[in-house]
């Protein structure tokens, strides 16, 4: 590091209050557990679960919070993949 220059600050972990909530079309009809979801999501973003945060898992679907710098990356890298054979949408909630 140069001097005079202030170190990059280092993104909040999950519990960071700008959070966003996220549509995932995969719910417990499509036999996925809290724990698979945030596997998927986590996959974009070097695979750190630690910065999913809560699930609230449906019949059909489900309802993500991750943080708010993380969503573009997350939709763009998991929305158009499949997951057990179920094509996987994932775009931000609606209010």
């Amino acid at each position: 590091m140069t001097a005079g220059r202030a170190a990059r600050p280092v993104p909040a972990p999950a519990a960071d209050s700008s959070q966003a909530r996220l549509f995932v079309n995969l719910g417990k009809k499509h036999g996925v557990s809290a724990d698979d979801l945030r596997t998927l999501l986590a996959g974009p973003v070097g695979g750190d679960t630690a910065r999913i945060g809560s699930v609230s898992l449906r019949d059909s679907h489900a309802h993500v919070r991750v943080p708010e710098e993380l969503v573009d990356v997350i939709i763009g890298g998991v929305h158009g993949t499949s997951h057990a054979e179920h094509a996987v949408t994932v775009e931000r909630a609606r209010a």
